[in-house]
């Protein structure tokens, strides 16, 4: 199985929530598991209808869609032939875990600084980083960093959710 990268933000995106935020291509869902982003059961879940076609690695999809649970240990072998990685959707991810879970974090905006370091530090990431200036005329502190997080998992969602879903509303969940 391909090696994962070593990450200092480390927590798993439950299917549940993926389903909700984005619809994964197959090297997504091979980058997400081999990441320990998600379990093997989740690849399962995911693999059952949030898996955008791409071409010869379909075949690869159902085939993970029909595992049973005694059948879990055959996810590594399946998941390298589904090898090409693309980290953009993971990172968009975990930062909107990060946003919609801030309660499970001692200090979220923490998390988010140590998931730019792990995916290299992305550009449009890092406007709303601790330890980086606001782009220009963007408003500072906290209440800036909170709007620049908010534009980003909206602008993403649209590329990673709405884009790949025919149909698809653009919220994931409604507020009461």
């Amino acid at each position: 199985m391909s090696d994962p990268i070593e990450h200092t933000a480390k927590f798993r995106i439950p299917a549940s929530f993926i389903v909700d935020w984005a619809r994964l291509t197959p090297r997504e869902l091979h980058y997400g598991y081999t990441n320990q982003w998600i379990s093997s059961a989740d690849v399962v879940e995911l693999a059952l209808g949030s898996i955008v076609p791409s071409g010869s690695k379909m075949g690869i999809v159902e085939e993970i869609s029909l595992l049973l649970s005694d059948e879990l240990d055959r996810i590594p072998e399946l998941m390298d032939q589904l090898i090409d990685r693309d980290d953009r959707v993971w990172t968009y991810l975990a930062l909107a875990w990060v946003h919609e879970n801030q309660e499970e974090f001692d200090d979220p905006f923490k998390t988010v600084d140590l998931i730019f370091a792990d995916f290299g530090y992305p550009q449009d990431v890092g406007e709303f980083v601790t330890f980086m200036p606001p782009p220009p005329g963007g408003v500072p502190g906290y209440p800036g960093l909170r709007q620049r997080w908010k534009d980003y998992l909206e602008q993403n969602r649209s590329e990673f959710f709405l884009s790949r879903t025919p149909g698809a509303r653009n919220y994931p969940r409604e507020d009461t």
